[in-house]
Parts: C-alpha cells; structure tokens; sequence
C-alpha cells in the first residue's frame, strides 16, 4: 500500500549488559550493536520483508543508540502538523530535541501575540491587561510541560536519574520557577511598565476610537511577544541545564 515500516529493538541496555560481563574483556559495543541489528534484520528478511530498517532503542539512556535517528525518520515522513505534535510531545532527552521544541514555540509566538492585539481593540477599560496575563499564563504552562519541567515530568526524570525535585529545581534560574502568576509573569521583559502604558491607552481608546484601537492593538502585541520570547528563553535554558544535570554532565 506505499507504507514504509520501521522495526524497533528496545531492551539495548540490557543485551548490552549481558555482553559485558559474558565477554568482559573482549567487549566490544559497537561489534555487539552491529550483530543485534544485523539478527534483526536477517530475521525480517526470513519472513518476506525486504530491505527492512531495524532501530536500536534503549530503554533507560533514552538519549543513546538511535532515537534520534528514529525521531528524524518520523519527522521527515509525517504531514507538517503532526510532525509538531510529535516533536512537542518527545521527551526532553536531548539537547537537538530540546532546541527544536525552542523553535517550534518560537513560531507560535505571533499567533498568540495577534490574539491579545485583538482582544486589545476592544474599548472596555481592564480588559487587554487582564486577557494579556491570562494568555501568557496559559502559553507559559505549555512551555513548561513541553520542555518537561512540570512536576510530574520532573519526577519522572528524577526516578530515571536518581536525584530529587528539589536538586532540578534549585539549577533553574528562571524567575517563575516559583509559580505562574501575575506577580511572575510581569517583570518579564519590563512587561509591567508597558502594562501601565496599556490601561493608559485603553482609556484614551474611548476618546479617540480608531486611533486608540490602532495603538492598543500594537502595544498588546508588543508586550505579549515580548513577554513569551523571555520566557520561552529562560525555560529552554531551565530544561538544557536540568537536562546536562540529568546525566550527570557538566554544563
């Protein structure tokens, strides 16, 4: 029917292991992969599959062997939109992925930018501010799931690691580390000044309609890209430092 398939070999680390210590001193890692991978693909061709492509996946060092290669084959072979979906929802097992996601939510920014603007032309005073903080709230929580560093991916990062919340959270620099709120989320990229220059020219939207739509509009989307590039900025280095940490390498 057209469909390419791809066959996985998880459980690496533990054949690995197993030919480490029956061979010991003669171990050889990449001789031992090569004669997984070459089994693998004889057995496939036994049973009428040609040319078949055999991966070799770790089931505890995620980053190793050839998950990327998986994830590139993935990416390059699905539609647009669910490649994003893919890339977004991997975990956060590499520096490549890592700086990937960075882009991705880069390009989402104007989106969720020219909403606020929108939402800033109409002329109810409080409004703009309110709807600003309550989409850069929800923008940044996708932030912080995506890159992994919510509490529940946390912890599973720290079960595979060894090390505790506590330990990850205390190398995270970003200033919402403690909690998105709008005490957090207002000193991001000065945003609070801007916001005070908001509720001004929300005022003078009711004076001078059309003009004070115009510059409200512009100003929303101004403080709201603002505010999610330095955001997105400061968790992405959270996740690339919480990441290093995680195998243990020096950053």
């Amino acid at each position: 029917m057209g469909k390419r398939f791809y066959f996985v070999r998880s459980k690496i680390d533990s054949s690995i292991d197993a030919e480490k210590k029956s061979k010991k001193k003669s171990f050889d890692q990449k001789n031992t992969l090569d004669i997984i991978r070459e089994d693998c693909e004889k057995g496939l061709r036994n049973i009428g599959i040609e040319d078949p492509v055999v991966l070799l996946i770790s089931n505890f060092e995620l980053g190793k062997y050839d998950l990327n290669l998986l994830q590139d084959i993935m990416e390059q072979e699905l539609p647009q939109h669910k490649r994003l979906v893919l890339l977004l929802a991997l975990p956060n097992i590499t520096l490549e992925i890592n700086e990937k996601k960075k882009k991705v939510l880069e390009k989402n920014i104007g989106k969720v930018a020219l909403l606020s603007a929108l939402v800033a032309t109409v002329p109810l005073p409080g409004l703009s501010v309110a709807v600003d903080i309550a989409i850069v709230k929800k923008e940044i929580e996708t932030y912080y799931s995506t890159f992994g560093l919510d509490d529940p991916s946390l912890q599973t990062l720290c079960e595979r690691s060894g090390k505790t919340i506590e330990e990850f959270k205390s190398l995270m620099k970003s200033p919402l580390i403690g909690g998105i709120n709008p005490a957090s989320i207002l000193p991001l990229a000065g945003a609070a000044a801007v916001v005070v220059a908001e509720n001004a020219v929300e005022y003078a939207v009711s004076l001078i309609p059309l003009l004070g739509t115009l510059v409200a509009g512009g100003m929303s989307y101004m403080t709201v890209s603002k505010m999610l590039k330095k955001a997105l900025n400061d968790i992405a280095e959270d996740a690339r430092i919480v990441l290093m940490a995680s195998v243990q390498t020096e950053v």
